[in-house]
């Protein structure tokens, strides 16, 4: 027993330690980018991107095995096997892009949004800037940065959920950039009575729904792709509990550099009813809300971040037989 404690009491220490000695060089590194990004032409970072792309997927980088491994199990036969390698190179492209751009767009920031970044005339892109309580939703595609830097710069009164860094100094340059243009940037834990107040202030908060979420955290298995992952249901609970309708947004990249931000569906929720069977209601609409975010995956699967382990199996649970497997 003392074996173990001292064991995991060094580990905690030398994790601490390691942390303590890396913070100064992620810092330096994210002010070096922050100052050298923005300068470089749009052109040139585009190119710069789309070499990553292409580069990443030729070396046998962890993320490249759990992206193809992800690209087997939704595509199957139904793609060739350098099919699945040119969506995973444009997916890091985008992924490099979308890094870079959180930079890049620092300069100038509404000048650039103006030039760049445009939201496509839909039905529902008037709906989404009316002075109205709205859940946004979107997910790891395309860029989910500059989608809600886009829509405060356009006056909507928007604010993200986001995680807290570890690196104190990065995490607030971060959400300094974020917010920028007007958006407020809320941290994920203990979140939830800050976005109550807000929506029944009639404003809008945007979550990014497309990552596993372990049930002891809270999440609920639902189909996701076509296959079974535990995602959160804290959007469709506050959707239901508020009344407030569910948005769709997502921020798809031009072969020219600039960014079409589509709204292109929505989920008006039912009245609640405190007699109903709640837990259902809420199963329901998070079906619905991962069908819709998947049904614009398949759309455009180069877009979307596919070297995340998004389905993590459990010992003693069943699974399909395409289900990745990342051992």
């Amino acid at each position: 027993m003392f074996v173990f404690i001292f064991g995991e009491t060094m580990g905690i220490r030398w994790n601490t330690t390691r942390r303590a000695i890396r913070r100064p060089f992620e810092t330096g590194s994210y002010i070096l980018l922050k100052w050298t990004i923005p300068h470089l032409s749009r052109s040139a970072l585009i190119g710069l991107a789309r070499f990553v792309g292409k580069v990443a997927v030729k070396f046998p980088f962890r993320e490249r095995k759990v992206g193809l491994k992800n690209l087997d199990a939704i595509f199957g036969d139904s793609k060739t096997d350098r099919e699945k390698r040119d969506i995973l190179a444009a997916s890091f492209g985008t992924f490099a892009q979308t890094m870079l751009d959180v930079f890049w767009f620092t300069k100038d920031a509404k000048k650039r949004l103006d030039t760049y970044v445009y939201f496509e005339d839909m039905p529902l892109t008037e709906s989404f800037f009316e002075d109205k309580a709205i859940i946004c939703i979107t997910a790891h595609f395309g860029s989910w940065e500059i989608i809600g830097q886009a829509a405060a710069a356009r006056g909507a009164d928007l604010a993200s959920i986001a995680a807290t860094l570890k690196n104190k100094t990065v995490d607030r340059l971060l959400i300094e950039q974020r917010e920028q243009t007007g958006q407020t940037i809320i941290p994920q834990k203990g979140a939830l009575k800050s976005l109550i107040s807000r929506l029944r202030k009639k404003g809008k908060t945007a979550f990014v729904l497309d990552q596993n979420t372990a049930e002891a955290d809270g999440g609920i298995v639902v189909d996701f792709l076509g296959l079974p992952m535990p995602v959160s249901p804290a959007p469709a609970a506050l959707a239901y509990r508020t009344g407030t309708e569910i948005m769709f947004g997502f921020c798809i990249p031009q072969k020219n550099g600039k960014y079409r931000i589509i709204i292109p569906d929505h989920i008006i929720p039912p009245s609640y009813d405190k007699e109903a069977d709640m837990n259902a209601i809420i199963f329901d609409l998070t079906c619905r809300i991962q069908d819709i975010i998947s049904k614009y995956i398949l759309e455009y699967p180069e877009f979307w971040l596919w070297s995340y382990k998004h389905w993590q199996r459990k010992p003693g649970k069943a699974y399909p037989a395409n289900y990745p497997d990342y051992e």
